[in-house]
């Protein structure tokens, strides 16, 4: 081996060894376990039901991060325990909340027109938003991760979500962005203009 491939390799092994645990983002969408509307038993299932056997149980209030959701289940992980949790007992807000709570804030600007662009510093494609439309599921519509910057036509807000019926990391756009933050960076999938 040549003293310069030794070298690169030394380097590459030192840079991995200094890189703090956490630098690697974790997998799955930010979430938290809530009592929902039943009697919370905090039972993980190894499938999407109660037929499936127990993998463990999780308190609610729990940070957790959901793997992928079906129509009334969530797979998720937390440390060691991962398995499956009824829907209702999983909030994605940025704190743990009620099942029908959803995201809230404390107040909205209405009458402009969003403007998406498909890139940064509002370039690439651009496709534009009046107030009062909502897209639940921009997969639909051949829109969904598609966004990388957004720009505000009068006094107009949105809310913007990375999950489909506005669930999972939610934020309200009032101001000119012309760079989306790393965890909504085309990964937009839904969207409520004001």
């Amino acid at each position: 081996m040549s003293l310069l491939s030794r070298f690169i390799l030394g380097t590459a092994l030192l840079l991995v060894s200094v890189l703090p645990a956490d630098a690697v983002q974790p997998r799955g969408s930010a979430g938290w376990t809530t009592d929902g509307w039943t009697n919370y038993t905090g039972i993980l299932y190894s499938g999407p039901g109660t037929e499936y056997s127990s993998t463990g149980n999780v308190a609610a209030g729990i940070r957790i991060r959901v793997d992928r959701c079906s129509k009334l289940w969530c797979q998720i992980h937390v440390g060691h325990l991962a398995g499956w949790l009824p829907l209702y007992n999983v909030s994605f807000g940025q704190r743990p909340s009620g099942w029908l709570s959803g995201p809230r804030f404390p107040h909205w600007v209405s009458g402009g027109t969003l403007c998406f662009f498909s890139g940064s510093n509002y370039r690439g494609a651009e496709t534009c938003i009046a107030p009062g439309h909502v897209y639940k599921d921009l997969k639909l519509v051949g829109l969904d991760n598609a966004f990388g910057s957004v720009k505000i036509d009068g006094a107009g807000s949105a809310l913007v979500c990375r999950d489909r019926d506005f669930r999972s990391y939610c934020k309200v756009i009032d101001v000119d962005t012309p760079h989306l933050e790393g965890l909504l960076d085309h990964a937009i999938t839904s969207i409520r203009v004001y």
